[in-house]
């Protein structure tokens, strides 16, 4: 099947993607700067939801504390956001060598730690009002007790190392349940070849 199609018809609510990372280097530099994290979307309640222990820090943004949607800002598209590669991404060479050097993407966005704190938890809500895969979630801890679900798709099988692309115009929800932070990579940008072959390669095997 085409990227496009995969992308756009298939009706999946996620597809893991077939490509290896240093996920316990990459885990280990961002314990190492936990205190730069911010929270996200604090005093947020958008599309009816809530959440708690949620922090975010940008790898590629535009500012390191700037974390939400470019609307957040100012800006009219993603095209007109001025992104940059932030102080974050300089503290953690690993994990900003593999996302300029192995992972397949023509132009970043938006690229974000995500922390989900012990007893944290992210209310059901949707990101978008169209269903698609977009965009990719990278798990580098899982711990034991987390749980992220979609409305009637189930448990989303992450575990650590999972490179996963995400139907999030489907409800979802996330909680904690362990003692441990989780960790997770979140990925937009422009798609090159290479990523729409490892797409479709990963669409191969997946069914």
């Amino acid at each position: 099947m085409t990227f496009d199609w995969i992308k756009k018809e298939s009706g999946l609510p996620w597809l893991p993607l077939k490509i290896g990372l240093p996920y316990e280097e990459m885990l280990e530099e961002a314990k190492s700067i936990k205190e730069r994290f911010v929270s996200h979307r604090s005093g947020d309640s958008r599309g009816g939801y809530t959440h708690r222990g949620w922090k975010s820090l940008c790898i590629h943004g535009v500012e390191e504390h700037k974390t939400n949607h470019y609307t957040s800002y100012g800006f009219d598209s993603n095209e007109d956001t001025p992104y940059q590669w932030t102080k974050a991404a300089e503290l953690c060479p690993i994990t900003t060598n593999w996302l300029i050097n192995k992972f397949p993407m023509e132009k970043y966005f938006r690229v974000r730690f995500m922390l989900l704190e012990p007893n944290g938890f992210i209310a059901p809500h949707k990101d978008i009002d169209k269903n698609m895969l977009s965009p990719v979630n990278i798990a580098l801890n899982h711990p034991t007790g987390c749980i992220f679900k979609m409305e009637t798709h189930g448990v989303v099988p992450m575990k650590p190392g999972t490179v996963m692309l995400l139907d999030v115009g489907n409800t979802h929800a996330y909680i904690n349940k362990s003692d441990e932070d989780r960790y997770h990579i979140i990925i937009h940008g422009i798609e090159n070849d290479k990523y729409r072959k490892l797409v479709e390669e990963s669409y191969n095997k997946y069914v």
